[in-house]
């Protein structure tokens, strides 16, 4: 208790026993989230072949965006904890399903003789694999974004594949598939303890957050923040797998050097929005004058730890002068749609450069350096924004009384730098 008051200051009973709650939630969907993503490359690379992610990618996207527009439709006709259930019950029958299929001599890893089975493109069990834990990243995790009660979840389930030539890899994926279930009964269980009250409305609409997206600058510079880094992971991190895959032939081992991500420790949240991206332009330095396995390993554990302790607290907190439309409906498209399109936009660099290896790196980093300078220019922008309306109580999406649209406050931002140099 007396840690728990240094960290967060004095805290009801009734405050307490729901922060228990939400912490043994976003454990378990993390948990889940991180094993099945540290298996996700090893098995792709095993059954379909690691030189057709850059398309498992692109295709991603298509997938993502049908199960988006479905999703928003649910989404105004279904109380959000019996969504969370139908999408968690259904991702356990399919991670379930999928170990089982795993196991089989026909479809799976291993060949009667016990021998590994050729990867093949034409194998659809890699394919389903890959776009469901794509999905399940992308729906599930991005509704629960936390940072603080995360890491003993990513950290235990990146340690668990670690151990995959232990415990075996369709084992692993059995065990997050019933890992799955656990998130809806601790929902349940909390709406027994704390009845819900009225469910915020928001527009209905299948494609009202892409509207609100569109229309309103702030809120894409926040898409901007959420998608352009995921461009930059996405080369770094088929560049280091690459030369990982290279490096650890059979599944086990790749699946084992993959787990090793989610046991590096997080920086705490969460100073200037500009910070972050400032450190990718000298990671991304680093990569391109060291370009080296283990390098980009050090890069990717520092660029994934400095999104959770800068990027993404930072993001959230800009939500704050936006309404409840915008962070319901077009927060799902931003950080669905746009974690797809990045990836897919990523992908298209690694695939046309894939060959050889060396263009790769050399590219590939150039390309990672100038989305990561343009990154550095929208978030100085993006964060006058947020004081500017922070300081004046606007919100992001409301119309005032006079019907007017609202002020847009980042070409305020941007006249502000125009002005700056005659003061």
């Amino acid at each position: 208790m007396g840690l728990i008051r240094f960290l967060y200051g004095e805290l009801s009973h009734e405050a307490l026993v729901q922060a228990t709650f939400f912490s043994s939630l976003l454990c378990f969907i993390v948990g889940v989230y991180w094993m099945m993503r540290s298996l996700k490359d090893s098995v792709f690379a095993s059954v379909v072949g690691l030189e057709y992610q850059p398309q498992a990618k692109m295709f991603s996207l298509v997938v993502v965006s049908v199960v988006l527009v479905a999703y928003n439709k649910i989404v105004d006709i279904v109380p959000r904890h019996r969504l969370f259930a139908v999408i968690c019950g259904a991702y356990s029958a399919l991670f379930v399903a999928t170990a089982v299929m795993l196991t089989s001599t026909t479809h799976g890893l291993v060949g009667p003789d016990g021998q590994p089975i050729p990867p093949s493109p034409e194998r659809w069990l890699g394919w389903i694999h890959y776009f469901a834990i794509e999905s399940y990243g992308s729906l599930v995790v991005s509704l629960f974004w936390q940072y603080l009660n995360s890491q003993i979840g990513a950290i235990t389930g990146c340690t668990l594949v670690v151990g995959s030539k232990r415990f075996g890899v369709p084992q692993l994926y059995g065990a997050g598939g019933l890992a799955c279930l656990v998130s809806p009964l601790i929902v349940q269980m909390y709406l027994c303890r704390f009845p819900p009250d009225e469910f915020i409305n928001v527009q209905p609409g299948l494609f009202e957050g892409l509207r609100l997206l569109i229309r309103h600058p702030y809120v894409l510079g926040i898409f901007a923040v959420s998608a352009l880094f995921e461009v930059i992971a996405t080369i770094l991190d088929y560049q280091m797998k690459v030369l990982g895959k290279a490096a650890y032939s059979s599944t086990a081992d790749f699946a084992s050097f993959m787990g090793m991500f989610g046991q590096a420790p997080r920086l705490r949240p969460p100073p200037p929005l500009p910070l972050f991206p400032t450190m990718l332009v000298v990671v991304v330095g680093v990569v391109y004058f060291v370009p080296s396995m283990w390098c980009l390993f050090g890069v990717m554990v520092a660029i994934k730890g400095l999104s959770y302790a800068l990027n993404n607290p930072s993001k959230e907190m800009l939500y704050m002068v936006t309404t409840d439309s915008i962070k319901f409906k077009a927060k799902s498209w931003i950080d669905v749609f746009g974690g797809r399109a990045s990836k897919a936009l990523g992908s298209v660099v690694t695939n046309t450069f894939k060959k050889p290896v060396t263009n790769l790196m050399f590219y590939g980093s150039l390309v990672s350096l100038a989305i990561a300078l343009g990154l550095l220019a929208i978030t100085s922008t993006l964060g006058r924004a947020f004081e500017r309306l922070t300081a004046s109580g606007e919100l992001i999406g409301m119309d005032n009384e006079q019907g007017e649209e609202e002020k847009q406050p980042l070409k305020h931002a941007a006249a502000e730098d125009e002005e700056s140099p005659k003061a």
